[in-house]
């Protein structure tokens, strides 16, 4: 069963997804600058905060599980919705210039 009482660590979220993408722990490990151990307990937690196998496992092949199907386009989502989050503070706040004339400089009508 899923324990839905704590959130989702983004970068294990996003591990996950990289390994999907590039169906391997390595190059996952290698986009995100960190070790090959470091991925595999990510993906591990995550599995177990889910209650669910998201990849199988071969030493030639990594694939998708059907929960892990199900998972990867929601974990997608989440990644996209954190991104533009991000996007929208790392903006400064607009400024507004106002400008006003007196009825002396600008003339009668």
């Amino acid at each position: 069963m899923t324990d839905t009482s704590r959130p989702l660590d983004i970068d294990t979220v996003q591990a996950f997804v990289l390994i999907a993408d590039f169906a391997s722990f390595t190059r996952a490990a290698q986009a995100l600058d960190t070790s090959q151990a470091a991925i595999s307990l990510k993906l591990k937690r995550l599995e177990e905060r889910l209650g669910y196998r998201l990849l199988e496992r071969t030493p030639r092949h990594v694939r998708l599980t059907l929960p892990g199907e199900q998972f990867i386009q929601a974990a997608r989502t989440l990644l996209q919705a954190h991104e533009r989050a991000l996007g929208d503070m790392s903006a400064p706040p607009g400024r507004r210039l106002i400008i006003g004339i007196s009825d002396h400089v600008a003339g009668p009508d």
